[in-house]
C-alpha cells in the first residue's frame, strides 16, 4: 500500500520512512484526484451516458454520512472509445491537460517507489512493471458538483503581535485581497498585495514560510472556519482565515506559475470526499 501523509512530505525523514515500510508493499490503495480542464465536457459526460453498456461492480451506501456510490466497469471497445477520446482532449490541451486536484504526495510517494524499483530492475522488467503507472480518479474541474474549499492557517507558539506587524509591513498594501486574523484578544483583517501573487494563499504561504525560518512558531493547516476560530483563541496562536479558490483560477495559474502553493485548497467538506475503494496489484 502506497501511503503519504501531506504535512510531512516535504521532509527528508519522511523519504526514509517511505523506503522502509512501504516501498515493497504489493498493493496500492490511492487517493489521487487528477483534473481535467474539460469545458465541453466531452469526456465524463459522455462515458456517464454509457453506463447500460457497462457492469456495475459495487453499488452501497457510505460511512459517516457520506452518501451514496456505484461504480461501472469500463472495459471492451468502450474502453478504447474513451482512450481515444483521452488522446484527442490531451492533444487540444497540450500545454496543459491535467492538474492534480488532491493527492500530489500520494502521487510523489508512488513515483518515488517506482524509481527506486528502477535501479534494480532491468529496462524490459520496468517498462512493463504494474508499479510504472499510478491510479487516479479523473474528474473534469467544470462539473457543478465539484466544490474548493479553503484551507486555513494557523500559527501557534508565536508572538502573534510580532508576526501580524511583520506581515502587515511586508505584505500589504491598500484595496488588497482581504484576509482576517484571530488571536484570543482581538481579530481584524489584513489586505494582501495583489502585486505579490493573484493568490492570497500564495503571498500568505510565502510570508509564513519565510518568518518561520527565522521565529519561533508551528504553522499547522485547518479546514473550517469555526475549527480555525477556536484554535486562535489559545495563548500565543494566530489564524488566518483564507477565501476560497475560484475553480477558473486553477489552470490558469498554474500554467502561469508552475505550482500552486502546498494546502491551497481542499475538494469539499469532510463527508464528501472521496473514499478509499479501489486498490491495484503493484508488484
Amino acid at each position: 500500500m502506497v501511503i503519504a501523509c501531506d504535512q510531512f512530505s516535504s521532509q527528508p525523514e519522511y523519504w526514509k520512512d517511505v523506503k522502509e515500510t512501504v516501498e515493497d508493499a504489493p498493493v496500492e490503495l490511492p487517493h489521487v484526484l487528477l483534473l481535467c480542464d474539460d469545458r465541453s465536457d466531452g469526456l465524463m459526460e459522455w462515458l456517464s451516458g454509457k453506463k447500460e453498456e457497462m457492469r456495475k461492480i459495487y453499488n452501497f451506501n457510505l460511512m459517516k454520512e457520506g452518501g451514496h456510490i456505484s461504480g461501472w466497469l469500463v472495459s471492451g471497445k468502450l474502453a478504447k472509445d474513451f482512450e481515444k477520446k483521452i488522446t484527442s482532449y490531451e492533444n487540444i490541451s497540450a500545454e496543459m491537460p491535467y492538474a492534480v486536484g488532491d493527492g500530489n504526495h500520494s502521487l510523489a510517494t508512488a513515483k518515488v517507489c517506482y524509481e527506486n524499483y528502477k535501479k534494480t530492475h532491468s529496462d524490459t522488467e520496468n517498462a512493463n512493471a504494474p508499479a510504472r503507472y499510478a491510479m487516479v480518479e479523473l474528474e473534469n474541474i467544470h462539473d457543478k458538483a465539484l466544490k474548493f474549499s479553503p484551507i486555513h492557517r494557523i500559527v501557534t507558539e508565536t508572538d502573534e503581535e510580532a508576526l501580524l506587524d511583520e506581515l502587515q509591513k511586508t505584505c500589504c498594501a491598500p484595496n488588497g485581497y482581504p484576509v482576517q486574523w484571530y488571536t484570543k484578544e482581538r481579530q481584524g483583517v489584513l489586505y494582501l498585495n495583489p502585486n505579490k501573487s493573484r493568490l492570497a494563499v500564495a503571498i500568505l504561504q510565502n510570508f509564513l514560510d519565510g518568518y518561520l525560518k527565522n521565529h519561533r512558531g508551528q504553522m499547522d493547516y485547518i479546514h473550517g472556519e469555526e475549527a480555525l476560530k477556536n484554535l486562535a483563541e489559545k495563548e500565543n496562536a494566530v489564524g488566518f482565515l483564507l477565501p476560497a479558490m475560484e475553480k477558473r483560477e486553477l489552470f490558469p495559474y498554474v500554467t502561469e506559475s508552475g505550482t500552486l502553493p502546498r494546502k491551497t485548497f481542499s475538494m469539499g467538506h469532510a463527508t464528501e470526499k472521496r473514499y478509499y475503494l479501489e486498490a491495484r496489484q503493484i508488484r
